[in-house]
C-alpha cells in the first residue's frame, strides 16, 4: 500500500513538470513515504534522515519531507526529532504536496499538514505506473479493527470503501494502456462495503486484464462465497494471504482478532477443499505480551497442521497508541528470537 502511495505521490509531481532523480545528491526534493507498523521502519527512518545532514550542509535549499504513517503519528514532534524536516504530511493529504512544496517555497516556514484522517481521498489519479503491464488497485483505505497491537487505525483512520465504479473506471483505463495483472489492495479486501465478491467479478469481465490479486483479507470475514468465486474466475490468482497472528485462542482474544484457531484451522482446509493447490501464507506475531510457552506451542502446532506455503513473523513490538502497548511486555527480546527462530525452521519445512 506504501508502494502505490509512494507511486501517487511520483504522478503528482510529474504532473506539475518536476522529474524523478535515482538518488539524494541530484533532488531538490526528498520525500520519506513512512510505515509505523514495525518499531523497526520507524528506526529505518530516523537514521536515513540522519544520514541526510551533510547533504542539506551543503545545500540549504534541499526540502525534506516526511509523509505516511509517521507524519500521521508524530505531527509537529517530527520536526522536533529532526531540524532537517520541512514538510509533514499525512496519508489524507497526500494529495495537495506539490501545492505544499509550493507554498514552503514562499516563505520557508515549516509545513505541517496532518488533517482530518477519517475524510475520503480525492479521486485524483495521475497516469504514472511504475510498472507497464502490473498494477496497485486502493479498493478501501483505513480500518475499523482495532486489533490491540495495530496503529493504522489510528494513523490511516476508519475503513472507507472506494465506489466500485471508479475501482472499475481506473482498472479499464489502464487495460487499454496495457496493464495485464492488477492488485487490489486494502487493509480489510473481505470487509469492502460494496461487496468484494461482486467486484472480483466485475473486474474479471474486463478484456485485457488477464490477472487478478488481492491482499489483505481478514479470517474473521474471509466466507466460503469468496473461495466459489477464486475457483470459478479464471483471471484470479489462486493465492490466499491469510494473517494467523497467533494459534492460541487466549493470544488471539488479547489481540482482539475476531476468530479463533479451530475458526482459522477450519477455513484453511475450506479453502483448500474448494481451491485445490491454492498457494496459502499468513503473518505471525512472536513474542505478544502475556504469550507462555504453551501459547507458542499451539502456533508451532497449528502451523504444522496448516503447512502454509510461506509466511511473514514478525517480533512483537508496542505500537501506541494501540492497546496492547498498555501491556508490559514481558517476553524478552531474546526469547521473541529464539521464537522467531523456530517457526521460521518450520516454515521453511512446509514452504515450495
Amino acid at each position: 500500500m506504501n508502494v502505490r502511495d509512494s507511486e501517487l505521490a511520483a504522478g503528482l509531481f510529474l504532473e506539475k513538470g518536476y522529474k524523478l532523480v535515482d538518488s539524494p545528491e541530484k533532488a531538490g526534493i526528498i520525500l520519506f513515504n513512512t510505515c509505523s507498523v514495525r518499531e523497526n521502519a520507524e528506526n529505518r527512518v530516523w537514521g536515513n534522515l540522519g544520514m541526510l545532514r551533510k547533504l542539506k550542509n551543503k545545500n540549504p535549499n534541499l526540502i525534506i519531507g516526511v509523509i505516511g504513517c509517521m507524519a500521521q503519528k508524530f505531527k509537529i514532534k517530527l520536526f522536533e526529532h529532526s531540524d532537517l524536516v520541512d514538510i509533514v504530511c499525512g496519508p489524507s493529504d497526500e494529495d495537495n504536496l506539490p501545492g505544499l512544496i509550493e507554498e514552503f517555497l514562499e516563505n520557508r516556514n515549516k509545513i505541517l499538514s496532518v488533517k482530518n484522517i477519517n475524510k475520503p481521498r480525492k479521486e485524483i489519479l495521475p497516469e504514472y505506473r511504475a510498472s507497464e503491464v502490473s498494477a496497485y488497485i486502493l479498493i478501501s483505505q483505513g480500518c475499523n479493527n482495532f486489533c490491540s497491537y495495530c496503529i493504522v487505525p489510528y494513523v490511516r483512520g476508519r475503513e472507507i470503501s472506494r465506489k466500485p465504479e471508479n475501482v472499475i473506471r481506473e482498472i479499464k483505463g489502464l487495460a487499454k494502456k496495457g496493464v495485464k495483472e492488477i492488485t487490489l489492495l486494502g487493509q480489510n479486501v473481505n470487509s469492502y462495503q460494496y461487496g468484494f465478491t461482486k467486484l472480483l467479478k466485475e473486474i474479471n469481465s474486463i478484456d485485457g486484464i488477464e490477472r487478478i490479486n488481492f491482499m489483505t483479507s481478514h479470517p474473521k470475514d474471509a466466507t466460503e462465497d469468496l473461495f466459489r468465486v477464486m475457483a470459478e474466475l479464471p483471471k484470479i490468482v489462486k493465492h490466499l494471504h491469510l494473517p494467523l497472528q497467533s494459534g492460541s485462542d487466549k493470544i488471539l482474544k488479547a489481540m482482539n482478532r475476531g476468530y479463533t484457531a479451530k475458526h482459522y484451522l477450519g477455513l484453511a482446509a475450506k479453502l483448500r477443499q474448494i481451491v485445490p493447490g491454492c498457494n496459502l501464507t499468513t503473518d505471525i506475531i512472536v513474542g505478544f505480551p502475556k504469550e507462555t510457552k504453551a501459547d507458542f506451542k499451539k502456533t508451532c502446532d497449528l502451523v504444522k497442521k496448516i503447512k502454509f506455503d510461506s509466511a511473514y513473523i514478525f517480533k512483537y513490538s508496542p505500537r501506541p497508541p494501540a492497546l496492547s502497548s498498555k501491556i508490559k511486555d514481558n517476553v524478552t527480546q531474546k526469547e521473541k528470537e529464539r521464537r522467531n527462530h523456530i517457526l521460521l525452521g518450520l516454515i521453511k519445512k512446509y514452504s515450495r
